[in-house]
């Protein structure tokens, strides 16, 4: 028997990033719409050092929720006009390097046989501009 399966979206399970201030290259931002009906962006993420390792974070765009991309806007280099508002585009922000603060959290899920497991899961909780040492 012969099989043909497009396996271009397969990845590799995603490895722990460790805890802390790390820096990160913004590889793609792409704006999405949530489950919720929001909009908001989705941050794919490698690590400067180590381009095999990354994440996707989601930011959304809605007014009053926009603090985390408010912080990926600045880390990039973006700011505000005088009015407060952003002026920005997609090249704005992907191929920039910047600091992401890692935490673990246990992901909680169901396995085949239905029982719960918790796994350790690398989440970037907050972002700032990368600092020149």
């Amino acid at each position: 028997m012969s099989y043909k399966m497009d396996m271009t979206q397969e990845k590799d399970p995603a490895k722990l990033i460790p805890e802390g201030w790390q820096a990160f290259e913004v590889v793609r931002l792409e704006e999405q719409t949530s489950k919720a009906g929001n909009q908001m962006f989705k941050i794919s993420l490698v690590l400067a050092d180590d381009m095999s390792t990354g994440t996707d974070v989601f930011a959304v765009a809605e007014a009053g929720k926009r603090w985390f991309l408010k912080q990926l806007l600045t880390a990039c280099g973006c700011e505000a006009g005088q009015d407060g508002v952003y002026d920005w585009d997609v090249a704005d922000v992907e191929g920039k390097t910047i600091q992401g603060r890692v935490e673990h959290i246990q992901e909680t899920w169901i396995d085949r046989e239905g029982r719960e497991r918790k796994t350790p899961k690398s989440k970037v909780v907050e972002f700032k501009k990368l600092s020149v040492e």
